[in-house]
């Protein structure tokens, strides 16, 4: 019989895994709707769409009102889809703690160091799955209230000059209202008075600046992104196939080979063991998942802190944090796995003993 103590353990892991996959694919089903109205929402507000607009520079606000009404059902939306995927997600790590206090239950009079392991192993492949799956980081560049100072100089109007001199040939044309009956002279001498006050009037402001602002309400987008680590593979596999095969194998490939590889020193015979073990060293060498999430980390503190002349944010979202619970686990796992290899070396060793002795008092 002990030789298959490990069977228990498998069969939960395999019923854990069933579950936890559950979950992030229902956590990946949200996140892709949560991206979908999330991009609809910097394409209501997208810059383009909003300053090439004539019907926005001139009916501004009865535009807005239009595009808020749209705006904030999507906003709902998305808002709806990212809450259930992170609902999800608090599921995923429910069943991780209950999974892990069953394999401690399970293991704790013998081979603690084996439940413990084999816990963190597989807990690390379903926060692996859910952290690549899902969204880490939505990055964005916008203006809120967005104003133009629509304003014009008289003296910057072309042909300037050209106009006071046309005015001034008016005025001196108002001479010829006089000939008319009854009301030419006062006729005359008003309309005179009226050119000639235009034309001061520009000569004097010919510095002040007449408009208005022209306010574009609401958040206006100029760049918007919603990227999990997969969309980024996706997205570099187009233009840049290297880029993309070096993130995948070292953020994807390799933490999971590690995880497996984890697996099987666990299970196999000790002599196995140390093999596989050698490898797994060589292989966490090649593991780039940590430096993966403090690249990640600095991205979206540099992009939140930029100022490029309009508003930056950039926001962790729950898949980075998941992503980072794998690393803090990995490492966790690569202790425990020392200490496993110990305890499996102990026992055999106890064992052995016990037969030698068993065989002596046989014997006597």
């Amino acid at each position: 019989m002990k030789k298959f103590y490990s069977l228990p353990g498998l069969i939960l892991s395999a019923i854990f895994l069933i579950v936890a996959f559950m979950f992030i694919n229902k956590s990946v089903e949200h996140s892709h709707e949560f991206k979908v109205e999330k991009n609809k929402i910097s394409e209501i507000l997208n810059f383009k769409d909003r300053l090439l607009s004539f019907r926005d520079w001139v009916f501004s606000e009865e535009a807005w009102q239009e595009k808020k009404v749209k705006y904030d059902a999507v906003l709902a939306k998305s808002e709806e889809h990212y809450n259930k995927a992170v609902s999800n997600g608090h599921y995923l790590l429910f069943a991780c703690l209950g999974f892990f206090a069953l394999m401690l239950i399970l293991y704790a009079r013998k081979r603690i160091y084996f439940g413990i392991t084999l816990g963190l192993a597989v807990i690390g492949i379903a926060l692996l799955g859910q952290g690549i799956t899902n969204p880490i980081l939505e990055m964005g560049a916008f203006e809120d209230d967005m104003t133009f100072k629509v304003y014009l100089k008289p003296k910057d109007i072309p042909y300037y000059m050209e106009a006071i001199e046309k005015i001034e040939e008016a005025s001196e044309l108002s001479e010829y209202i006089e000939i008319i009956p009854f009301f030419g002279e006062s006729l005359a001498e008003g309309t005179k008075s009226g050119i000639n006050s235009i034309g001061e009037f520009m000569l004097e402001n010919a510095n002040e600046p007449f408009g208005t602002d022209v306010v574009f309400k609401g958040r206006t987008y100029f760049y918007y992104q919603n990227k999990g680590i997969m969309d980024v593979i996706k997205l570099l596999w187009i233009d840049n196939k290297p880029v993309a095969i070096a993130i995948g194998t070292f953020s994807v490939i390799v933490p999971l080979t590690k995880l497996i590889f984890s697996l099987f020193i666990l299970l196999f015979p000790i002599t196995r063991a140390k093999r596989l073990r050698k490898v797994l060293s060589y292989i966490a060498k090649w593991s780039m998942a940590d430096v993966f999430v403090i690249g990640a980390f600095l991205a979206y503190l540099s992009f939140s802190n930029m100022s490029p002349g309009v508003q930056m944010d950039a926001k962790a979202l729950f898949g980075l944090y998941f992503f980072g619970g794998y690393v803090i686990i990995s490492i966790i796992m690569g202790m425990m796995l020392d200490l496993s290899i110990k305890e499996k070396v102990k026992i055999m060793e106890a064992d052995a003993n016990s037969e030698v002795m068993l065989g002596k008092l046989l014997d006597d």
